[in-house]
């Protein structure tokens, strides 16, 4: 008899052990998961906007040129990206400030780095992808383009 109730016992503790991990893996999990919303579209800006990418010296400066900027922009910030021989993607960024009731402007970069007076140029392969995005009391507006040079 005693044989008898150990036995019964042993296999009532696994049968609830069994049903238990059932029970909790039936359960849905409350694992809750940050959904970060979707960062908010910018618009473009108005097609009116001219922007051309002019090299310099052989290719190692360039000119950008953007003129019929919105009224009210104050500012202009610049990204150009590209691939080069040696480096990989290198880039340029930087920002404009203008002058109230200014619609144009030009600024020479140069294609690779400059310390202590003595610069690197970067070999660019293929195109230049170039990101404007201006802001004003408009709020933000982007233009998005890639130029061969």
């Amino acid at each position: 008899m005693k044989i008898d109730k150990r036995i019964l016992i042993i296999v009532l503790v696994v049968i609830l052990v069994i049903t238990g991990l059932v029970f909790l893996r039936k359960q849905p999990q409350n694992d809750q998961v940050e959904i970060l919303p979707d960062s908010a579209a910018i618009p473009t800006v108005d097609s009116s906007v001219t922007v051309t990418l002019k090299p310099l010296s052989s290719n190692k400066e360039i000119s950008l040129e953007v003129s019929n900027i919105p009224a009210t922009t104050e500012l202009v910030d610049y990204e150009l990206s590209y691939q080069t021989v040696a480096q990989g993607l290198q880039g340029v960024i930087g920002s404009v400030s203008l002058d109230k009731g200014k619609s144009s402007f030009e600024k020479k970069l140069t294609l690779g780095t400059c310390s202590s007076g003595t610069c690197v140029y970067h070999q660019v392969v293929g195109k230049i992808k170039l990101t404007l995005k201006f802001t004003g009391n408009y709020g933000e507006k982007l233009f998005e383009k890639e130029f061969t040079l």
